[in-house]
């Protein structure tokens, strides 16, 4: 990856959620641009406004899916490097995320693990394409 600022969407339809990792996440601020969506409607819009190297959403939302948003995410932009941060393990939803997420991490989730699975996520893909090109 370049010197740029990694752009990072965090999706969940719970504010107390986003405030959280909002806090936590305060310390990537030089290193991160940091776009926080209130459900996965707010998440398609901000996909329109916006290029992102990672998309780090929850699982269970009302309306569209985790697993169903990240799908239209590696539609809309296959560069970006796709996270599940979910409070749910059940089976069959950690095997539809498996299918379009680079990674599923558990809530609650440390800061630093969360930061090192959203970095390492995006140099794999930047790393991918540079193989494909």
């Amino acid at each position: 990856m370049n010197e740029e600022k990694l752009t990072v969407l965090f999706v969940d339809d719970e504010p107390a959620v986003l405030n959280g990792l909002r806090d936590v996440l305060r310390r990537f601020r030089r290193e991160w641009v940091m776009v926080f969506a209130l459900g996965p409607e707010a998440a398609l819009v901000e996909l329109d406004r916006v290029q992102f190297h990672a998309v780090v959403s929850d699982m269970r939302m009302p309306g569209i899916d985790g697993a169903t948003l990240l799908s239209i995410v590696k539609e809309r932009q296959p560069q970006a490097a796709r996270l599940v941060l979910s409070g749910h393990a059940d089976p069959d939803l950690v095997a539809r995320a498996c299918t379009v997420a680079h990674e599923f991490l558990q809530k609650p989730c440390d800061p630093r693990t969360l930061s090192a699975a959203i970095l390492r996520a995006c140099q794999l893909n930047t790393s991918f394409a540079e193989v494909q090109k």
